[in-house]
């Protein structure tokens, strides 16, 4: 019987070059870890991690290349069984990041879950997806079905399928809508290169894709001043975070010109909304700076760019270029109090988020760092009801966990500038406060930033 195979999706062309060129790497590992603390029923959680493999088709899918093409090959039972695993209190934390950073097999499938058992009524559950086959919205829904599946029994049938964003995506590129969106985009992208930070190391010939994450919450009185900075200038809380992050990187780097990653997503439509899949397009952002560019200048271009960049989302940025990386810097907010189930994010430093009762079971957010090493440094914008987390994922390869505590220090003292003053010219902002400045003059330094 001929193996029936469909073709990838631009972003899982990408994964599936990225996989080959780093195969034991688990930077494209998403994980949403979720620590129930009541007691559960393992045979139900059993039969939930079925009705989710089986209602989400990307989640028994295989990945393999067929006549030199990588192809989606779609197998007709769920593929992924609950791997339960007992463990101690305190070798949890090391077992879950064992576990999430396994690497996969996409010609075995891309999705696989976990519990790790503490007690009959604290145990771990970890729903592991490779970026290939899925998103950061994905995995809500993933979580989402999991805990349904398990409180009724069932899950519903789902309304559309990954198949009908490939063939829109494909229908987009070859039409004229396409050809106006390839040349803005190629209009955006000439003659700029991608930002880089000084990095601690020098650059490996190929990645390995290796990371660590530092989380750090934005202080509070900045995250409640920030809306009504971003009224007034008239642009999005994130179009000021990411005009502002812009600002950051033009010191650092001392550069004029360059590009910024902005993942958006490019999920459209009614028929895609329960849908499991890649819908990420990872779109540039032109940062351009003189002598007298303000913060409100680099935050009124963010904003203009994300509006404009909207409009031709549905063009792959993956297309563009020359073989050149577009960026190896990336900023992303994800509104963590506008999913559902709405189980709160733990905090800064903390393990565990506040609890939620939600498919019967008492549930909460465990801090499980994945998604490591993608890029140079990927800063994901966390906002909840709690406040704003500024996550961190950077190449372990290429820096050190202090460089990049003092990069999220230096970013909150320049929010913290550019909702203050936002007229205030970039070059002249402060990167160093009190403590750090006596530090440097304490061991001879001289800070050129």
């Amino acid at each position: 019987m001929p193996v029936v195979s469909k073709p990838l999706s631009v972003i899982q062309q990408t994964m599936w070059l990225e996989h080959r060129l780093a195969p034991a790497s688990a930077a494209y590992n998403l994980v949403l870890a979720i620590r129930i603390r009541s007691p559960y029923d393992v045979a139900a959680l059993e039969r939930a991690v079925e009705a989710v493999g089986a209602r989400h088709e990307l989640l028994r899918t295989r990945f393999v290349e067929l006549d030199g093409e990588p192809r989606r090959v779609p197998a007709g039972e769920p593929l992924a069984r609950l791997e339960v695993q007992d463990v101690t209190a305190a070798g949890l934390r090391a077992a879950a990041r064992a576990y999430v950073d396994r690497p996969f097999d996409l010609a075995e499938g891309a999705f696989r879950v976990g519990l790790l058992r503490l007690a009959p009524d604290d145990a771990v559950l970890l729903p592991v997806a490779h970026h290939i086959a899925g998103d950061f919205a994905s995995h809500w829904l993933i979580v989402r079905d999991l805990l349904a599946a398990y409180g009724q029994g069932r899950l519903p049938e789902p309304s559309g399928d990954y198949d009908l964003f490939v063939d829109e995506e494909a229908r987009v590129v070859a039409s004229a809508v396409g050809a106006r969106s390839r040349a803005y985009w190629a209009e955006r992208i000439e003659g700029a290169s991608a930002a880089e930070l000084p990095a601690d190391r020098p650059r490996p010939a190929l990645s390995r894709h290796v990371g660590a994450t530092r989380k750090v919450r934005l202080a509070a009185d900045v995250a409640e001043r920030l809306p009504g900075a971003a009224e007034a200038a008239g642009v999005t809380p994130f179009a000021y975070l990411l005009g502002t992050f812009a600002a950051l990187v033009r010191r650092y780097s001392g550069r004029d010109d360059f590009l910024i990653g902005c993942p958006a997503t490019n999920r459209m439509g009614r028929e895609l909304r329960e849908v499991v899949g890649a819908f990420v397009n990872p779109v540039p952002i032109r940062a351009r700076f003189t002598p007298a560019t303000t913060f409100r200048d680099a935050i009124v271009s963010a904003g203009a760019q994300i509006r404009a960049g909207m409009l031709h989302v549905r063009y792959p940025c993956g297309l563009l270029g020359g073989g050149a990386p577009l960026f190896r810097l990336a900023v992303l907010l994800v509104a963590m109090d506008r999913r559902e189930p709405n189980i709160p994010n733990a905090a800064a430093g903390e393990d565990t988020g506040p609890t939620v009762e939600y498919g019967g079971l008492t549930v909460a957010l465990m801090d499980v760092p994945s998604q490591e090493g993608q890029l140079d440094l990927v800063v994901r914008l966390e906002q909840s009801d709690a406040g704003i987390d500024i996550v961190c994922a950077y190449d372990s390869d290429l820096f050190d966990a202090a460089t990049i505590d003092r990069f999220a220090e230096h970013y909150q003292r320049f929010v913290r500038a550019a909702v203050t003053d936002p007229d205030a010219v970039v070059a002249d902002a402060d990167l160093t406060g009190d403590d750090e400045l006596a530090a440097l003059l304490a061991l001879g330094g001289v800070w050129n930033a």
